[in-house]
């Protein structure tokens, strides 16, 4: 490991659990430029810089790098405020209409975070349900912004107000293969439909949280499924599933969080990233349900993965080089594409194949429906 990693991840996982940093590590030269830029691709600028602010003075970042950071927390800070007014202002938009949303992820698992606001912000995931969805997507259309920014994909209706991404789901996840996606569905139906879900008071409004169990393996899953899918996940996904076991360590049912991740092809992804999970992000090993350090070697080779593409994959390389031309830009994914499963495929192989099927079959679902409706090429 070199030396900024060591660093980077030193001050993650300080900020993480609101803990000095270890100060031996930073004396010497100390590459803050680049410390920094890795923060940010990983969008947990947040947690690095407040540790950062809390070595001695004398290995500290210089006053000019370390004021550019904390300007960047900051926008933050106010990007939390706008969030949470945009939460409150949509579910009491969406409740006088008889429609009761769970918010996911996001501003809600910030809360997890000892200061909830150093969280990098992103967009606001609602769910809905099938019953009610076509009519939350018409209030949505009222209120939001109309223009190229809202779309719909099979999972949600996304758009935009006031410059905030809002995304209602009518399901919260896909899974690959049909016969787990229809068992998750049906478990999905029962946890947000049921009378066990959690609130958390924003902008004074009690919001909707998914039940406990729901949420130790959905957040697990959406990180596994966008580094399945191709799009990468960035260290931020992994501290928030970190700090939801971590919060809720006492309450986690484990027989039937086992059960669940064994029905849905979790299994084994869940044990790799144990290691991620205890021997590089902290979390004691006692409370990260199953810990095995068996998939050590594994779990290395997907660090290397989330290092290179940061979040959501963004700043992996392939993205920028794709070529202009319908057809060849086309061919560059593919060929991007199988370089991450030929990758995947020798750590997960089950899951992998799994994903890459369900690739293949939205991709060329997509170029036919593109073509036979005489779509121009882009």
């Amino acid at each position: 490991m070199n030396k900024e990693r060591q660093q980077f991840l030193a001050l993650l996982r300080a900020g993480l659990w609101d803990t000095p940093a270890d100060a031996e590590l930073f004396s010497g030269d100390t590459h803050w430029e680049m410390i920094f830029a890795q923060a940010a691709r990983q969008t947990v600028q947040g947690l690095v810089v407040k540790a950062a602010s809390t070595l001695p003075p004398e290995v500290q970042p210089p006053a000019t790098v370390l004021s550019k950071a904390r300007s960047i927390v900051a926008a933050t800070i106010r990007s939390h405020a706008l969030l949470n007014r945009t939460i409150g202002e949509a579910v009491t938009m969406l409740r006088q209409e008889g429609i009761r949303p769970v918010l996911l992820k996001g501003q809600g698992v910030a809360t997890n975070y000892t200061e909830p606001t150093l969280r990098m912000c992103g967009d606001i995931d609602l769910y809905i349900g099938q019953s009610d969805y076509r009519k939350a997507c018409r209030l949505a259309r009222q209120w939001g912004e109309t223009g190229e920014e809202s779309t719909e994909s099979d999972k949600h209706y996304h758009f935009r107000h006031e410059g905030v991404t809002v995304e209602l789901h009518r399901i919260a996840e896909r899974l690959y293969l049909p016969r787990q996606d229809a068992r998750f569905q049906r478990w999905t139906r029962r946890h947000l439909h049921g009378n066990s879900l959690r609130s958390v008071v924003i902008e004074g409004i009690a919001v909707s949280l998914p039940p406990v169990n729901f949420d130790a393996l959905y957040i697990f899953n959406h990180a596994w499924h966008h580094l399945s899918a191709g799009g990468g996940i960035g260290w931020r996904q992994l501290c928030d599933w970190v700090r939801y076991l971590h919060t809720f360590r006492h309450e986690i049912d484990r027989a039937a969080l086992e059960c669940d991740l064994r029905s849905f092809g979790l299994w084994y992804p869940w044990k790799v990233f144990g290691s991620i999970a205890v021997d590089v992000l902290g979390l004691p090993r006692e409370e990260y349900p199953f810990y095995t350090d068996r998939y050590a070697r594994q779990a290395a080779t997907v660090i290397g993965m989330i290092e290179e593409g940061g979040n959501f994959g963004f700043f992996d390389p392939a993205r920028t080089e794709r070529p202009a031309g319908y057809i060849a830009g086309k061919l560059h994914s593919l060929g991007r594409m199988n370089r991450h499963y030929a990758k995947l495929f020798a750590l997960f192989p089950g899951e992998a194949a799994a994903a890459y099927g369900r690739y293949l079959y939205v991709g060329v679902r997509q170029v036919m429906k593109e073509v036979f409706t005489s779509k121009s090429p882009r």
